[in-house]
């Protein structure tokens, strides 16, 4: 006689579910391009599927050709999203699972940014797309450009930002151009150089591109500090023998960096005395700051036209710099005025100014006496 055989119902279930999760596996998800190079048909309908990429769980890709015929004809260039298929909000992805942040966006003159999501590319070009579908993000290799410049190289770790040849905003040396002079600038301590080598590697890097075959975002225009490009090993050095504040200075033109020690509390005499106040910012050089020139031997002088004052106060507050100190503070690190005076030749600081008050837009010729350290201001017509 034969013995029944029973099987636990649990293991019943087990096998079960191992058996339709392995079916359901198999049954891949399809994924599309939403786009205005097919006039932004319902996805699935438009064709551009995307292909799963083998070896790759999960991920898929499509290359598209973006042209000059199928660029957006109300607002040019060109869009799109990852979508299931559809255009319903759940299914697309857009600008906001984009890898690279801030993802690329078309903005008009009057500020608005238009594409209802979708992620930008301004030039023609043939673009490879990835989709990570178990993350919901998008990449592609179109070259995108850092709002700001940056240093990157091998001194994170030492300076505890991050890993090494990082170039996100968190790890990377940020610069920023201040007082739109194209100067781009930034003050960091880098730690003394305890290797071996000829000091840490440096690079000022302007954008990344996504590579498709080995997954990474890599540096794309870069430049070495004598302004010529970088990369495949080519970089600069810096190898300060103690803890050292620099202020790190890139020039958009020339694409030099130069890099300038700087100690707390130390004073530097301007080139040429400015003037500066709430009519320029608050910039005592650069671009927006009104330089003084030499015209005889203690006379430095300068013509500039303001607007007619329109606010309720006692006109524009205006002071002469003659120096700059640098600062390093909890407000963080910085050059400011230092030594300044009022028009009358007074120390100024501290919220001692002088006023300016036009009623009307006028010319004046301010003179500054290098010796009594008064400013005369007189109306040119």
């Amino acid at each position: 006689m034969k013995k029944r055989v029973r099987v636990p119902v649990l293991l019943l279930l087990a096998i079960f579910i191992m058996f339709s999760t392995t079916i359901l596996s198999q049954v891949q998800k399809s994924y599309y391009l939403g786009t205005s190079a097919n006039g932004y048909q319902v996805p699935k309908d438009g064709g551009l599927k995307l292909e799963p990429i083998a070896g790759k769980d999960g991920w898929y890709s499509i290359i598209i050709d973006f042209n000059a015929d199928n660029r957006d004809p109300m607002y040019d260039g060109h869009y799109y999203k990852v979508t299931d298929g559809t255009w319903n909000a759940s299914g697309c992805w857009g600008v906001d699972n984009y890898a690279f942040q801030p993802a690329p966006v078309k903005t008009l003159v009057d500020g608005t940014v238009v594409g209802l999501g979708s992620i930008y590319i301004k030039e023609n070009c043939t673009l490879h797309i990835l989709f990570d579908a178990n993350t919901k993000t998008i990449y592609d290799d179109y070259v995108q450009k850092f709002p700001t410049p940056r240093v990157y190289g091998d001194f994170n770790e030492a300076m505890g930002r991050g890993s090494n040849w990082s170039m996100s905003d968190e790890s990377a040396l940020v610069l920023n151009d201040f007082n739109g002079d194209g100067i781009y600038s930034g003050f960091y301590e880098i730690p003394r150089y305890a290797g071996t080598g000829d000091g840490y590697m440096m690079v000022t890097v302007l954008s990344t591109r996504f590579n498709t075959q080995y997954y990474f975002f890599g540096a794309q225009e870069q430049y070495k500090f004598d302004g010529t490009p970088a990369g495949m090993g080519m970089v600069s050095y810096v190898k300060p023998l103690e803890d050292t504040i620099y202020e790190i200075r890139y020039d958009s033109v020339s694409h030099k960096t130069t890099l300038v020690e700087c100690v707390t509390d130390q004073v530097v005499e301007l080139a040429s005395p400015s003037i500066y106040g709430d009519f320029n910012g608050w910039n005592i050089e650069g671009p927006k700051a009104l330089v003084l020139d030499k015209e005889s031997e203690n006379i430095y002088s300068a013509t500039y036209t303001l607007p007619a004052y329109a606010d309720d106060g006692a006109g524009y507050m205006m002071l002469v710099c003659v120096s700059k100190k640098f600062y390093n503070d909890q407000w963080g690190m910085r050059w400011g005025a230092h030594e300044q005076y009022k028009f009358d030749g007074t120390p100024a600081g501290m919220g001692e100014v002088s006023f300016l008050k036009p009623l009307r837009e006028t010319t004046y010729k301010f003179s500054y006496n290098k010796t009594t350290h008064e400013t005369t201001v007189e109306e040119v017509n």
